[in-house]
């Protein structure tokens, strides 16, 4: 098929990549000059490299076309995968549609309940479905793959375009599930809201066992043996965080009360996780018993989860915050994520930033895991004990083998352990 992708986000991107790879004819219209130009230089783009240079591949093959013209192609299809940004703009996107008439437009963007109808009305589009995403941060083209397709159709003919379309993906029937626009809309939402569920009873359960003196791990896996149960996002740990991820609960909460409904649940799970955010912080206080002025607190991880650079509602903005605030000074290290913290605090001199996972840990009183990053989980404990002022390790995200760890040197602090 003779495929469009139009629009910058990171969606358009992969939707872009894996309908290339299995043979189709894409062009993929960015509306975004500068993402184009440093895609064609190659530069990384949307923080992942895995995702910039198969892209890269895919257009050294020339089985992928970036911003080119497409006059002399009749594209039947068209995905659209827009940014926020771009989905405001819609006398630019009106301009793109005017020329071509699609057989089918699909809306891949992460906008939200009722916008797949608001973009038919504003566009005049005649034949609409909605596909919701679910690529995850850190695993973008891996993610795309683990499960089946869900899609938000009106029109029974288009599930012959969209079966071929995805035949080489998904080759089984039972793989696709079509129902309404609104009810496709919905599930996106609701499959957020049910995983934050998820994490924020483990975070609520390691509480509740940490006073109990339960090791929460050993509920962990007893739990994620039932099948009803399952082992995914049953983790505890300091906290969620990622603009996608926040957004989706957010935006479920906002439609719940336009319906006229209350959602306790939603509120609750909310509540959980900002309370869960400042646990490090808590834990901290309590080991120094509330005096952290001048105390040298060493940070591993400051993004909201590995192989990502962002910080959006990462746990550790609230944690420096509160740090800050008594006078501590805070010493951090991620593989990626440490301009994004320079660009949030500036001017903040209890902030000091380092390339070298060891360096931070210079004349530490205790060391914080906040990111899982795998460059983290097997430390030389040694060298940090030579380095640290005093060797206690708080592990935000129970990565790490108390007993083993103890046996160091250390004292470990876990979540719920």
């Amino acid at each position: 098929m003779y495929i469009k992708v139009l629009g910058a986000s990171v969606n358009a991107a992969v939707m872009a990549y894996r309908m290339s790879l299995i043979g189709h004819h894409v062009n993929w219209q960015t509306l975004d000059k500068d993402l184009s130009t440093r895609l064609k230089q190659s530069e990384m783009i949307f923080d992942d490299c895995e995702l910039s240079c198969s892209l890269r591949e895919q257009m050294s093959l020339h089985l992928l076309m970036v911003d080119e013209p497409c006059t002399e192609y009749t594209y039947s299809v068209c995905i659209l995968a827009v940014n926020n940004e771009q989905y405001l703009d819609f006398d630019q996107l009106r301009e793109k549609f005017s020329r071509y008439k699609y057989k089918l437009v699909i809306n891949y963007a992460n906008l939200g309940m009722g916008k797949t109808r608001e973009l038919q009305q504003e566009l005049a589009i005649k034949n609409i479905v909605y596909i919701p995403d679910a690529i995850q941060e850190g695993r973008l083209l891996t993610s795309f793959l683990d499960s089946g397709l869900i899609v938000g159709n009106e029109n029974p003919e288009n599930e012959v375009i969209i079966r071929e379309m995805f035949r080489p993906i998904y080759p089984l029937s039972q793989q696709y599930n079509f129902l309404s626009i609104q009810a496709a809309e919905f599930t996106k939402l609701s499959v957020s809201g049910f995983l934050a569920a998820k994490v924020s009873f483990m975070n609520d359960l390691s509480n509740v066992a940490e006073s109990l003196g339960i090791d929460i791990e050993e509920v962990r896996v007893a739990m994620s043996m039932d099948e009803r149960v399952g082992a995914h996002y049953l983790y505890p740990g300091c906290g969620f965080g990622g603009s996608n991820f926040t957004r989706d609960i957010l935006k479920l909460k906002e439609v719940v009360l336009e319906t006229g409904n209350v959602s306790g649940l939603l509120d609750k799970i909310w509540d959980i996780n900002e309370n869960q955010k400042e646990i490090i912080f808590r834990k901290i206080w309590k080991l120094f018993d509330c005096h952290l002025e001048n105390k040298v607190i060493a940070f591993w991880g400051a993004s909201f989860k590995p192989n990502s650079k962002s910080v959006a509602q990462s746990p550790i903005l609230k944690v420096l915050e509160a740090c800050w605030s008594q006078g501590a000074i805070t010493q951090v290290h991620d593989p990626r994520a440490l301009s994004e913290l320079q660009a949030l605090y500036p001017d903040q001199h209890l902030l000091k930033l380092y390339d070298d996972q060891y360096d931070a840990v210079d004349g530490a009183d205790v060391l914080c895991l906040v990111t899982e990053w795998k460059q983290y989980w097997s430390p030389d404990y040694q060298k940090l004990v030579k380095k640290m002022r005093h060797p206690n390790l708080i592990d935000g995200r129970n990565i790490y083998n108390p007993l083993y760890v103890e046996n160091q040197g250390f004292n470990y602090i876990g979540i719920g352990r």
